[in-house]
């Protein structure tokens, strides 16, 4: 099988939910039993305010930029975005940062077929931040991180959004009340 993934080509970034998504039909998109909603383990207030963190393919067509969720996808292509803009479901692209940001390592490519037979999984683990599976069976490519970093990103977004004195004034009282929380 070619290796054609590029690392180059993904971003993560943060989406959130507009009132338009949470009221939208098409919200429920289940496949073999698959809930495909980037928000069904979160409450919808938190969707709305914070959103979730999610890894997109960037796509450059006639000149337009749109970015690929292929997690949050039943099939290829069906949900995309454009940074801040509303898509068809009323969900938004507030945030991305290159996936090399994150995952600076080199990448390591390893069969997925080998990787069943021989379990190799704690090999990997000990070995890579992340790495590219490829399948012949399946004939795809697909990232695997094995360090998750869904915090530094909703950080970094937070720090965007609000700035970085206020993100550090909230997170520090944010600590002091925890704190106080922690000694009673």
């Amino acid at each position: 099988m070619k290796k054609t993934l590029d690392i180059h080509d993904y971003y993560f970034g943060v989406i959130l939910a507009t009132p338009e998504y949470l009221e939208n039909t098409e919200r429920v998109r289940l496949l073999n039993g698959v809930d495909y909603d980037p928000f069904y383990k979160i409450p919808d207030t938190e969707a709305l305010i914070f959103g979730v963190p999610t890894l997109l393919k960037k796509e450059t067509t006639d000149n337009k930029t749109i970015y690929i969720d292929e997690y949050h996808s039943r099939f290829p292509k069906e949900i995309t975005y454009s940074l801040k803009e509303p898509n068809r479901l009323g969900l938004v692209l507030a945030y991305i940062k290159p996936f090399t940001y994150y995952y600076n390592e080199q990448p390591s490519w390893y069969l997925e077929e080998d990787i069943i037979k021989n379990g190799r999984f704690l090999e990997l683990y000990e070995k890579h931040t992340y790495y590219i599976s490829y399948s012949k069976l399946q004939k795809r490519e697909a990232i695997i991180t094995l360090e998750n970093y869904e915090e530094e990103i909703m950080d970094d977004y937070l720090k965007d959004l609000l700035g970085e004195e206020l993100f550090l004034q909230i997170t520090d009282q944010n600590k002091e009340y925890v704190k106080d929380i922690d000694i009673q």
